[in-house]
């Protein structure tokens, strides 16, 4: 299990390194519609094209494929539960400035990402034929690209916010999600067996990013169209093709 511990904890870790974008506060107040919509494209692959094709893959596995009832009514209940978790962040009392709002709820769905990253990274550690994980230098720097990403989306509104280095780096280590979340398939797998823990596992992680789903459907809704369409011509839409474009390419060499 020492590569996996190496994995995981470097994948949990690479968020954290991107405060180094602190150095850039200036630039990025001052290209307000390049790092918001940038950003924006980002999470419309991750929260939701990326997530749904993994639900829409996985859903057959639910119940052993034996209840369709059975697999949309959990479906539902993930993608409501992400909802909600969006919904009291965003139009509830809890959290009075819009600025933290959208803070908070990025802040949420990188927990919810890297926990359902750091169990997909388990789950290749486990069964007759692991570790099934491609190391080498494109895959790896396209994981850390990823990853630095992932960390900007909570640091941008957080530097919006004028959040303090530390509190913007103490966000940042619900990456550390990922870390726990990678050897609970091993867990599950001795305590269970290995195919009825897999089935769990896999369970587990297609409810997080059906969450993960609705989550950051309500932060671009909410949280970033908002900003976008007060700035000035038609240049951001742009900027949100090539935030998604580029990512899809990124994920693309790690998978």
């Amino acid at each position: 299990m020492t590569d996996l511990a190496v994995l995981a904890v470097a994948f949990g870790a690479i968020p954290l390194g991107a405060i180094v974008l602190d150095s850039f506060r200036g630039w990025i107040a001052a290209h307000r519609d390049l790092a918001w919509s940038g950003l924006a494209g980002v999470l419309v692959f991750l929260g939701l094209a990326h997530a749904m094709a993994y639900v829409l893959e996985t859903k057959p596995f639910l119940f052993d494929g034996s209840s369709e009832i059975g697999s949309i009514l959990f479906l539902a209940a993930g993608l409501s539960f992400g909802g909600v978790l969006g919904w009291v962040l965003f139009e509830k009392p809890f959290i009075r400035t819009e600025p933290l709002r959208v803070v908070w709820a990025a802040t949420a769905f990188l927990a919810l990402h890297s926990a359902g990253d750091g169990l997909v990274l388990g789950r290749s550690f486990v069964g007759p034929g692991f570790p099934i994980v491609s190391i080498d230098f494109v895959t790896m720097s396209a994981t850390i690209i990823h990853r630095f990403v992932e960390g900007a989306i909570v640091l941008v509104p957080a530097f919006a916010g004028a959040l303090r280095v530390r509190s913007s780096f103490l966000l940042l280590t619900v990456s550390l999600a990922a870390i726990p979340a990678a050897f609970l398939p091993g867990f599950l797998a001795g305590a269970m067996g290995i195919a009825a823990g897999g089935g769990v596992a896999r369970t587990l992680s297609t409810f997080l990013a059906s969450m993960e789903a609705t989550l950051a459907l309500l932060l671009v809704v909410r949280g970033f169209v908002p900003i976008l369409i007060s700035e000035r011509g038609p240049r951001w839409i742009l900027w949100v093709l090539t935030g998604f474009i580029g990512i899809s390419v990124v994920h693309f060499l790690v998978e």
